[in-house]
């Protein structure tokens, strides 16, 4: 019994993993589709340019005077000067078709047109081949481009495998007349390039998947040390590094003339009182409730970012210093109002507002220095109001 649990409980991992390989597969697809069609505008022209030249020799050689190889010699000039110029056909096609967005209807039909047309290939050129000679080197190569050319997913390559080899046997069975011996060499030989062609699409394929899956993993690493380096992480909002560089920008629009913009500093009122009192694991829920209140009532274009401890600061593009100065007032007073819940503890905290606006000649260093000296006034004056600078008051 306990064996037989082992085994359930293996294949439920194995069929677990299944599903998401299935699924990873199912999503990387249209991008595999889309860099097939960079890799058929690549290839086509060689392809095309390597039958005309295949053409152009067999038609400068002599003629036989053999009729099965003066046939098998104008098979293959005209066979192979027919692929040319479907190959070049299928360059201009792809030109057009990789301009699509990834995963579009006309990528997805064309792929599988153009793999069907090169496994087609190699093996027409090989069934005339075999007018003279036991060879399946044109369905090897042709094999060979699809499965290392091309990225197919796994249910694609079972597909145009096992398609593609019932053809086959099909094709020499019936259309052409063998020794029994050598048709089963040929057989047999056949199956082998099929399974080479599963094992090299199956190789490329895997590749694919963990090329695209590590591109992913470092796109992600990549947002998330971006969000270090821009979030605070307590209360999830931006940080003072951020707001530096918004309000750079906002600097240089005001100096030349085309925004009026504010900055609004918020410190809470006796917040050491609530460390004291409460711990500091009650104080940071605090501060994650506050900085949540206040995103829920800042919307627009207005950005909030936790500047240190109990700081917060709010910049307002395209605000006026009386419109800056009645939202701070709406701020004031949804803090005054709120109640804030802590593990069942209930809190009635208030903060203290400065308002300024930016004139334009403001520098790094002292991009907060006028909300700060309006905060310190309200804070001077009795705390849980909102306080213009001095300068800007009139």
């Amino acid at each position: 019994m306990r064996e037989m649990r082992r085994l359930k409980a293996r294949f439920r991992l194995w069929r677990s993993r299944l599903k998401v390989t299935h699924r990873i597969d199912r999503d990387l697809t249209p991008a595999a589709i889309f860099a097939t069609v960079q890799r058929i505008f690549w290839t086509a022209p060689v392809m095309g340019v390597g039958n005309l030249l295949v053409a152009l020799g067999f038609a400068r050689s002599s003629e036989s005077s053999v009729a099965i190889e003066a046939l098998w010699r104008e098979l293959i000039i005209k066979t192979n000067f027919l692929v040319s110029l479907i190959s070049f056909g299928i360059w201009v096609v792809a030109w057009r078709v990789k301009k699509r967005p990834a995963g579009s209807r006309s990528q997805f039909i064309f792929v599988p047109f153009v793999v069907v047309y090169v496994l087609a290939v190699g093996m027409g050129i090989a069934l005339v081949d075999h007018l003279v000679m036991t060879s399946l080197s044109p369905l090897l190569i042709c094999v060979a481009v699809v499965g290392t050319f091309y990225y197919l997913p796994p249910t694609y390559v079972a597909m145009v495998f096992i398609l593609s080899l019932l053809i086959f046997r099909w094709a020499f069975q019936s259309l052409i007349d063998l020794p029994p011996h050598i048709l089963d060499s040929t057989l047999v030989n056949g199956f082998m390039v099929h399974v080479l062609g599963v094992a090299l699409s199956t190789v490329n394929w895997r590749h694919f998947r963990s090329s695209k899956l590590q591109e992913k993993t470092i796109a992600n690493q990549q947002v998330a040390l971006t969000q270090m380096a821009y979030q605070d992480s307590l209360t999830g909002l931006s940080n003072r590094r951020f707001l530096d560089e918004l309000v750079e920008r906002e600097v240089a629009m005001v100096r030349r003339g085309r925004a009026q913009s504010c900055l609004i500093m918020c410190d809470i009122d006796d917040f050491k009182t609530v460390n004291d009192t409460f711990g500091h694991t009650i104080g940071d829920r605090v501060l994650q409730d506050f900085a949540h209140l206040l995103q829920g009532i800042i919307r627009n274009n207005r950005t909030i970012v936790r500047l240190g401890g109990e700081e917060f600061v709010i910049l307002a593009p395209e605000t006026s210093l009386e419109e800056a100065v009645a939202f701070a007032e709406q701020l004031r007073r949804a803090v005054e109002e709120h109640e804030f819940v802590v593990d069942h503890n209930i809190l009635q905290i208030t903060a203290s507002f400065g308002v300024a606006s930016l004139d334009g000649n403001e520098q790094e260093q002292d991009y907060y220095y006028q909300a700060d000296k309006a905060l310190y006034d309200a804070k001077l004056a009795g705390k849980n109001r909102v306080s213009m600078a001095k300068e800007h008051a009139g």
